[in-house]
Order: structure tokens, then C-alpha cells, then sequence
């Protein structure tokens, strides 16, 4: 079946798009520390971290979920010192953060499924016991697999109201070909919200900022102002394109709008832990938002040209920064493609073959 004729119902778009306001003025950087774990840290393993504590996924072999898992699952588990008493741990799914407080902390995202273990034990050693709070930045499976154990060690779980219906359902994500049942119901988040406040634990200031619908439609960025830390979770990406779910209300233009409001409030000292790649600073985050921009404004111009949805395909609007950010799982055409489907152009059936190996 023919695809739609988009200029005619985006017109115009690309002007009124552009109206959003710039920000500029980026300073030094805050370099990426990582050191290994204690290896003398004990074991610490939870009844919950059973095939029963997780969502079912179902996914075509190759796909972009697929190679997310086996990375999850090769990549050894690192931990950074970026502020003091503020860590973050990759390699294990998204990445996390672990703040210390009084009494027992806190950790924003819980990582993949089988390596939920491994990550309690990384969490215990930094923080000297189960944290007491766990804030979700999003739905995905590699930042709540593990919302199920740590509720079990005593966690309260904190999440856009939007998320815990997310996780509570079963979803299908065309564009990743990712089928997904409700996870259970211990790894919903108890405590909901959809409008910012701040959680006060001891030694620092939670700010939790619910977002409109941008990666998803229950994307909270967290900001810890004595700190000066920013955790975006996959509001940004850093040195790789971002998976754009317009299954749960996602699309380049909500990424875009979140990024804008988030810049001004940081500065040039701020460290910014993105959901996927290394912490970096205001300057990462500037260069993610640029690139976003930039690809937007190509797109929008084949739209309004009245490009066939192959045509736009076949003109490689994200050619120009494939080199830098295309080297991950998530390819230009990936992205091109979750972005033509967040601006309800295409329907995305299926992702595109996975990149030959």
C-alpha cells in the first residue's frame, strides 16, 4: 500500500517546530572515572531475581533488543565515582546511579534481569546496605528488571504514573519488534506521580521532573542539586542514536522539547548521566540536542517536499552524523525509521534487518 503523502498534513510544520527556544554557553568537562568493583564484595541474591520476577519478552533474533541483551549480558559491570557519595554503574543494562543518604539511599533504575545479583551486591558495596528508595526514569526493561528484587529487600519504588501503567500491561513496540507482558506486580512502582516534586534524603535533594511524552510518555530526569548531578535516563544517549518508543507516546520532537527545558537548569560543572554511554557534562547533552535538531530539520524538509516515506529513507537524513552517533545497535536508518513513526508518518511494522555483523 502506498504510504501517505506527508507534506500535505505537516505543511508548515518545520517553522512552527523551530520556534523552540536555543540554549548556549558550554563550558569544561567533567572526565568519565571507572574503577572495577571489590571483588571481595559477598553475595547478596534475592528469591526474586527468578524467572517469575520479570516480564516475558518475545523479539525476532538479530533485532535491536536481541543485540541490547547480549551486550547486557557480556559486558562487565563497572562502577564510577562521579560526585562524592554519587556512583553510577554500567554495563548491566541501563545505566544506574546509586546516591547515599540516611539511612539507606537511593538508586535511579535497576538494570537487566539476569544480572540483578550482580548489580545488589554492586549497590550494597558502595552504599553499605539495600537502598531505600528506587526511582524509575522509564518502563524499559533494562531499567526495572530489577525493581522486583530490591521492593523485596525494601525498596520503595518511585515512577511517572505513566510508567507504572506501562509495566502493569502488555505492550507490542513495532519499531523494535519487541512484544512484552505486564511485568509482575511486585515490580510496579508503589508511589506514582506526574507533576515534579523533590524527595529529601539526608545528605541531598532529589528533584524528580516528569516530562512530556519525548522517549516515552513516562520519562522522569533526576537532578541533585548539592551534587549538581543531572541522571536523564534515556532522555539522552550519549555518542549513540536514542531508541524513540512511539508506542508510549515517544517522538524526536517530545526528545527535542525535554532536552531544551532540561538544558538551562545545568551549567557547565553539572556531571549528566545518560541513560546508554559515558557521563559527560552540558556540552554532551548540547551536542546530543544539536544533532536531534539537525536531523529534524531534514526530515521535515523531505516531508514538506512531499517525499514518499522510501524516498526519505533513501536520502539519509542522518548521514552526516552516523560516524559518531550511528555506531551503537541503534542504526541511522533505525532512527530515521522510529522517527518517521513518532511523527504518525508510518506505521512501523517491523524494525529494519539488524546491521551485518
Amino acid at each position: 500500500m502506498a504510504s501517505p503523502q506527508p507534506g500535505r498534513r505537516y505543511f508548515g510544520l518545520r517553522q512552527k517546530l523551530r520556534t523552540s527556544a536555543c540554549s548556549d554557553a558550554y563550558t569544561t568537562i567533567e572526565k568519565w572515572k571507572a574503577t572495577m568493583l571489590d571483588n571481595k564484595l559477598g553475595p547478596r541474591r534475592n528469591d526474586t531475581t527468578g524467572s517469575d520476577a520479570f516480564a516475558k519478552h518475545s523479539f525476532p533474533p538479530g533485532g535491536l533488543v536481541a543485540q541490547a541483551r547480549t551486550a547486557y549480558e557480556s559486558t562487565p559491570l563497572l562502577t564510577a565515582q562521579i560526585r562524592s557519595g554519587v556512583f553510577v554503574f554500567a554495563g548491566a543494562g541501563a545505566n544506574l546511579t546509586a546516591i547515599a543518604g540516611s539511612p539507606g539511599g537511593t538508586i535511579v533504575d535497576t538494570g537487566y534481569g539476569p544480572r540483578v545479583a550482580e548489580i545488589e551486591d554492586a549497590i550494597a558495596g558502595v552504599l553499605g546496605r539495600m537502598p531505600q528508595w528506587v526511582i524509575n526514569t522509564h518502563w524499559h526493561f533494562d531499567h526495572t528488571d530489577g525493581n522486583a528484587a530490591f521492593a523485596a529487600a525494601g525498596a520503595t519504588i518511585l515512577a511517572h504514573a505513566n510508567s507504572r501503567a506501562r509495566l502493569s500491561t502488555s505492550h507490542y513496540v513495532p519499531s523494535l519488534s519487541w512484544r512484552v507482558s505486564a511485568s509482575p506486580r511486585k515490580a510496579w512502582p508503589s508511589l506514582t506521580f506526574d507533576h515534579p516534586f523533590t524527595l529529601d534524603i539526608g545528605t541531598e535533594e532529589l528533584h524528580l521532573l516528569p516530562q512530556a511524552p519525548a522517549h516515552t510518555d513516562g520519562d522522569v530526569a533526576v537532578f541533585l542539586s548539592s551534587a549538581n548531578v543531572l541522571v536523564a535516563g534515556d532522555l539522552f544517549t550519549h555518542l549513540s542514536y536514542p531508541v524513540i518508543d512511539e508506542s508510549s507516546g515517544g517522538s524526536l520532537r517530545g526528545m527535542i522539547e525535554a532536552v531544551e527545558r532540561l538544558l538551562p537548569m545545568i551549567d557547565g560543572d553539572t556531571v549528566v548521566v545518560p541513560g546508554h554511554g559515558a557521563a559527560t557534562n552540558r556540552t554532551g547533552l548540547a551536542a546530543f540536542l544539536d544533532m536531534l535538531r539537525s536531523i529534524e530539520d531534514r526530515i521535515l524538509a523531505l516531508v514538506e517536499a512531499q517525499r514518499e516515506i522510501p524516498e526519505i529513507m533513501a536520502a539519509q537524513p542522518t548521514a552526516e552524523f552516523d560516524s559518531v552517533w550511528g555506531r551503537g545497535y541503534v542504526t541511522g536508518a533505525h532512527f530515521t525509521r522510529m522517527a518517521l513513526a513518532g511523527m504518525g508518518l508510518i506505521n512501523a511494522l517491523a524494525a529494519l534487518p539488524a546491521r551485518a555483523a
